[in-house]
């Protein structure tokens, strides 16, 4: 009775298989166990690549495809590089250094080993016309440099001046101011110091009077 069924079993089964076969079917096996993940299939046609998370130490950039961090723009490419931020303008210059008036005390010292001392080593040989009235207002910014030694590297020039000054007064105010840089120099820097500003371009700025917002130097 046992051996009839079974042999009806295998029979069955051998149809079957005999009908898959012809229909062109594949026996893909049985499904996945409980808790594992589906395949990841490719994308769609037409649809970018996945973007991946960033290697460590890099940012992420918001809208932008490809890879992440990769060389400069390049148009087409999707790639884009986190640049740093631009050096502000005026790099390499030293800038106004100081501010000068008829009531600034000049450098006491021997030997200049601070920046701010350039300005009032000026006031030394600084002669400003005479001001009276509203024309003490008048200003003029100079601009130079100075050698490792402290000698004059080129020559001075008046930057900026006040425009609303009488032409002639604002005349003997500039010139006494480009005089100043002339009479002061060579000037006794430090080496120092000397070295830190060679070449570069130091510039000061002379008032006819205290402005109101600063105090005396």
């Amino acid at each position: 009775m046992r051996s009839g069924f079974l042999a009806v079993m295998l029979a069955t089964l051998a149809v079957v298989q005999t009908g898959a076969r012809a229909q062109g079917t594949i026996d893909l096996g049985l499904p996945p166990p409980s808790g594992s993940q589906n395949p990841v299939l490719p994308p769609p046609s037409g649809s970018q690549e996945p973007v991946l998370p960033p290697q460590s130490g890099q940012r992420y950039l918001p809208g932008v495809g490809g890879r992440f961090g990769g060389s400069d723009d390049i148009p087409g490419s999707g790639e884009r590089r986190v640049r740093p931020p631009r050096p502000p303008a005026g790099t390499g210059e030293t800038g106004i250094i100081g501010a000068l008036a008829p009531t600034t005390k000049s450098f006491d010292g021997d030997v200049i080993d601070r920046l701010g001392d350039v300005a009032l080593a000026l006031r030394r040989c600084w002669m400003p016309p005479s001001l009276d009235g509203p024309d003490t207002g008048v200003m003029a910014t100079v601009r130079f440099s100075l050698r490792r030694d402290g000698t004059l590297f080129g020559q001075p020039r008046v930057t900026w001046e006040t425009k609303r000054t009488e032409p002639g007064l604002r005349q003997r105010f500039t010139d006494s101011v480009v005089a100043a840089v002339h009479g002061c120099t060579p000037m006794r820097l430090s080496p120092g110091l000397g070295a830190a500003i060679a070449g570069r371009p130091l510039t000061i700025r002379f008032h006819g009077r205290v402005p109101s917002n600063e105090r005396p130097i």
